[in-house]
């Protein structure tokens, strides 16, 4: 045996009795390793990516199938009305912004001045009527005097032929009978003969002077007609020249832009007030690459800036022949040389629906801004 192990034979330590075994020391807890930043973006940015892009495909998808401009306006008739003649304001009967109808009186000028024109015309057409009668008078004595002619020339045609046959028988009585009967009545009979060609052919003359005579009269008559309507039109030009000192509505609207004041000389042409149209539309400038899909009768959805939180519906109603830069003073002329491309807008008609419209009626006025979008795919 070695050394050792004798030496620990020899050495026998006390024997200590335990319960239980003393508890062995827990070992202490690993720290937990930190996530780096670039784990944190993998692990939340690739989810959040993956949404977004799903999210914005499905925006795309969705916003394929409109078009959109906020370059649009409402527009709607405007009636200027002005004077078609001269004369002073002796009444404005309307208030400015005020709703009138179709026909409806505004204004009314100094009717004393076309008054007494027409007066003075009426007095012509009187004096031109009258005389009428006297040229159909006329041409009724010229047309029996034109008859009486024609019957005498009847009777001398007769005695004319009685005459050339009496005339025939005595020559043949003087020459062919030996003499029958004397020179002196062949000469008598040759006279009758004369007389009766002279007769017809003054008989003649004087049908020819009646019937002039009736060609005159119905000239003068034709005259006499021709004046009495050319008096007729004075009069009635004269009671359409007083019309006008009433001014009147051409159409249905709201009176604006007022500059008339009693007592105003105006001059015709001169504008005097504006009357806007109750029918309303929108005016929609689309940019050239939004219209490959846009068609005639396609939704729109409207919105007005002025009424909040009201979106009117509408449709398509028709494209402008020309985009708005072709329709300006001076139009672009790109064959200059120096050429720089500028994408164009069509003006776009778009009618609103008529029950919102109207329901809406006071508060659409030209010119609000408008926010349009048109579904041009289903």
């Amino acid at each position: 045996m070695s050394t050792l192990a004798l030496t620990a034979e020899k050495i026998r330590l006390p024997e200590i009795e335990l319960d239980e075994p003393p508890p062995r020391p827990k070992a202490a807890a690993r720290p937990k390793r930190a996530m780096s930043p670039r784990a944190k973006i993998l692990l939340f940015g690739i989810p959040v990516l993956a949404l977004a892009a799903v999210a914005v495909s499905s925006w795309l998808s969705y916003a394929a199938h409109f078009e959109e401009t906020d370059d649009a306006f409402i527009e709607a008739d405007v009636h200027p009305v002005s004077s078609r003649i001269t004369g002073d304001v002796l009444e404005i009967l309307v208030e400015d912004n005020q709703l009138v109808a179709k026909g409806q009186p505004l204004a009314r000028l100094d009717p004393r001045d076309y008054e007494m024109k027409l007066a003075f015309a009426k007095t012509t057409l009187e004096q031109a009527a009258a005389q009428i009668p006297q040229a159909e008078a006329a041409l009724a004595r010229a047309q029996a005097a034109g008859r009486e002619a024609a019957a005498k020339v009847n009777v001398t045609v007769a005695q004319l032929e009685k005459a050339r046959l009496d005339f025939d028988r005595a020559e043949k009585l003087y020459t062919n009978e030996g003499r029958a009967i004397s020179r002196q009545d062949l000469d008598s009979a040759k006279a009758a003969f004369d007389s009766a060609t002279a007769n017809q052919t003054a008989a003649m003359a004087s049908q020819e002077a009646s019937t002039a005579g009736v060609r005159a009269a119905e000239a003068d008559l034709v005259v006499a007609k021709a004046g009495r309507d050319h008096a007729q039109a004075v009069v009635d030009d004269a009671e359409l020249q007083l019309s006008y000192t009433v001014l009147r509505a051409p159409d249905a609207g709201r009176v604006g832009k007022r500059t008339l004041q009693t007592g105003q000389h105006v001059q015709p042409g001169q504008a005097l007030l504006a009357i806007v149209s109750r029918d309303n539309w929108v005016v929609a400038n689309f940019k050239e690459n939004q219209l490959s899909h846009m068609r005639a009768g396609q939704p729109v959805e409207i919105e007005i800036d002025a009424i909040h939180g009201q979106r009117f519906q509408g449709h398509v109603d028709s494209f402008s022949p020309g985009t708005g830069a072709k329709f300006t003073l001076l139009p672009p002329d790109n064959a200059t040389g120096n050429y720089t491309k500028i994408v164009q807008r069509l003006p776009v008609k778009i009618r609103l629906d008529a029950s919102e419209a109207q329901a809406f009626a006071s508060q659409l006025s030209p010119g609000l801004s408008v926010i349009a979008t048109v579904r041009v795919k289903p």
